[in-house]
This record gives structure tokens, sequence and C-alpha cells, in this order.
């Protein structure tokens, strides 16, 4: 158990930010975009009250993410290329759904 938090080289990624350390500034904002959904993943499981407005509020940071990290950053950093980030298209449909079931999860 000791070992796993001594690991010093990782590999993570999400809407195209990448890290190989987890205790970069990197690092640390890809675990806690997935510390949020996994809370965000808890509250719908279990029908918690609070769950559609968490889960549209982390589909637009992930959108916001996205569109900073394909419309700006390559601008910024010239060793980092544009990409099209494809992400954008299953969140674009999670966010309308998520607007939708809000709608009807808080008349019950």
């Amino acid at each position: 158990m000791m070992a796993g938090s001594l690991m010093t080289h990782v590999s993570l990624s999400l809407y195209g930010m990448d890290a190989n350390h987890p205790y970069s500034i990197t690092g640390l904002l890809i675990c806690a975009l997935f510390l949020c959904k996994g809370i965000v993943a808890y509250g719908l499981w279990f029908e918690q009250d609070w769950a559609p407005q968490a889960a549209i509020i982390d589909a637009i940071i992930g959108i916001a993410i996205c569109l900073v990290m394909m419309a700006i950053i390559p601008f910024i950093n010239p060793t980092i290329s544009f990409t099209l980030r494809l992400e954008l298209i299953p969140l674009y449909f999670y966010l309308k759904k998520m607007q939708s079931i809000k709608k009807t999860w808080e008349n019950l």
C-alpha cells in the first residue's frame, strides 16, 4: 500500500491534458477532475438530488477544458500541436441528456 503512494511515474491523460508525474500541477488537476467525476457518478448512481446539476457542471467544465486544449494551448505552447478533440461530441450529448434528466429528476 505504501509503494502505491510513492510511485512517481504514472501516465495520466484527460481532455487533452497529459501528465507523467501525479505531483505536478497538471497531474493534480487531472486527479481532481477524476475525483469530481467519481463524485458525480456516485450521485447519479444513488439518485441524489444534487447529481443532475453536478453532472451538468461536470460536462460544462469538460467542454471548456477541451476547447482550451484544442483552440488556445497550441498557439501558446508551440510544443503542443493542434488536435481535434473528439471528446466534445459525447460531452455535448452528455450535457443535453443531463439537462433533460434534471427537469424530470426535480419533479420526482
